[in-house]
């Protein structure tokens, strides 16, 4: 690995696990001052998974980028070896990325699956009369709710909000 992906995912690393304590600290300190609520633990949750999806992402673009790196300047020195290494590195963290992608996608469709079909008995239950078991089956829902919530806020959060062509207008 060069230098350059060396101090990337160095700095990567310190910056992820600096603010992954700042948010933390932060929250106990709110908790210990305010009492225990669920919303700064959410809040705190969320804060730190998005810090760790980050990283992850920027340390496996760091390898995409530093494989080019070391196979433009293998040709430049017409090292075939080192061309070839660095376009291994680069088609591996292609993979990781694309890999860790698809287990993204897969993780939050499974969460809302789970979230729909929770709701779906609930909603069973309900109209054949059972309330208590509706009941309990729509506080299982909430709580699949909240995890289908934090997931899809983590994925806007490292990855941004995806352009699905509409423009919409926010007045």
């Amino acid at each position: 690995m060069s230098i350059f992906g060396q101090v990337i995912k160095a700095t990567v690393g310190l910056c992820a696990n600096g603010l992954d304590y700042v948010i933390t600290k932060s929250a106990h300190g709110i908790v210990n001052k305010y009492g225990e609520n669920e919303f700064v633990q959410t809040a705190s949750e969320i804060g730190s998974s998005t810090v760790r999806v980050t990283e992850s992402t920027v340390k496996t673009l760091a390898n995409v980028v530093d494989g080019g790196i070391d196979a433009g300047v293998g040709y430049l020195a017409k090292d075939e070896v080192k061309v070839n290494n660095g376009l291994e590195r680069s088609k591996i963290a292609g993979k990781e990325l694309g890999v860790g992608v698809e287990k993204g996608l897969v993780y939050t469709f499974k969460a809302g699956a789970k979230t729909t079909t929770s709701a779906v008995h609930a909603g069973k239950y309900y109209i054949k009369g059972d309330k208590i078991l509706a009941c309990q089956e729509l506080e299982k829902t909430k709580v699949h709710a909240k995890n289908f919530g934090k997931i899809v806020v983590v994925g806007l959060l490292a990855f941004g909000p995806t352009d699905n062509g509409y423009k919409d207008k926010i007045d």
